[in-house]
């Protein structure tokens, strides 16, 4: 009987060559499809944050004759006159399972553990905004601000204490104050965001946040570009943060601290009544008082 040589198929180097193409063809179609993936799950655990912080809003209200919490205090003089202060975060504590311990200054991103206040798509912070390191190096920051004009009076208050320091406050408002608590963005994801993305907002302030005012200052902001925003220190938004149409000089619109849409352009909140929901960007240029403004608290 005659052998027969059984023969062997060899891939040859084109075919080799087509299955690798085939391969970087697919990687670069599915790698992005996986990043946006992994980011949608940080966005939702995110939202649950701001979620949580809702609801522990909500229950803070009830408990102290539907007034929000204070959106900052310090104490000048005194016997403890060195004392860093406190924020909303703090006063929230209490209401929420997950605050996370604080070093000696919890204004300025005290935290130092894990915490409900940082956004889980938030870089690790190294510097703070004026480009010195985090000091202590263990603090972690925060990425969730106030709404410091739509919460607070959005000014300093002073209260003469009987030791001779004064008590330095952004005063909080009541829930019957706001025009429409189910519009107005309360807390926020946030960051400081580089000098350089934030376009000067025009000639002034919208002084009276009218919807009935006609001025460039109120709006709409179309010289705004927030969805080309970088931050400096993604997680060093410290307790507020400011708006278009805000710069009265009371507080901190220019240190740069913004809302931001880390979030593939949309911005995590949660409004005045509780509930949290995504934005986009782009809703910051929204005329004050119009039916797409909800960062302001207007007069009709």
């Amino acid at each position: 009987m005659k052998n027969q040589r059984s023969t062997k198929h060899v891939f040859t180097l084109i075919e080799l060559l087509v299955v690798i193409a085939i391969i970087a063809i697919l990687a670069a179609i599915l790698f992005p499809v996986f990043a946006q993936a992994r980011e949608k799950a940080r966005a939702i655990s995110c939202l649950s944050n701001l979620r949580q912080i809702g609801m522990a809003t909500m229950q803070y209200i009830q408990d102290y004759d539907e007034t929000y919490p204070l959106g900052y205090v310090w104490k000048d003089g005194g016997s403890d006159s060195e004392w860093g202060g406190t924020m909303y975060t703090i006063s929230l504590g209490p209401y929420l399972q997950k605050l996370g311990a604080v070093g000696s200054d919890v204004v300025n991103s005290g935290l130092t553990t894990g915490s409900i206040f940082v956004c889980p798509s938030a870089g690790k912070p190294n510097k703070n905004p004026d480009g010195n390191p985090f000091s202590p190096a263990n603090l972690i920051g925060q990425s969730y601000s106030m709404n410091k004009s739509a919460l607070t009076g959005n000014a300093w208050t002073s209260i003469r204490q009987s030791d001779g320091s004064n008590l330095n406050l952004f005063m909080p408002v009541s829930l019957s104050s706001l025009n429409q608590p189910a519009s107005l963005v309360a807390f926020a994801d946030s960051a400081v965001i580089q000098a350089g993305n934030v376009t000067a907002q025009g000639g002034g302030a919208c002084a009276s946040q009218s919807a009935s005012d006609a001025s460039a200052n109120c709006g709409p902001f179309n010289n705004l570009t927030p969805e080309a925003w970088k931050p400096i220190s993604d997680r060093a938004a410290a307790w507020d943060f400011d708006v278009p149409g805000n710069n009265t000089g009371n507080g901190d619109y220019g240190r740069g601290r913004r809302p931001y849409g880390r979030h593939m352009n949309k911005i995590n909140c949660v409004f005045a009544d509780g509930h949290a929901k995504a934005v986009n960007a782009n809703s910051l240029r929204a005329k004050v008082g119009s039916a797409d403004d909800i960062w302001h608290n207007y007069t009709n």
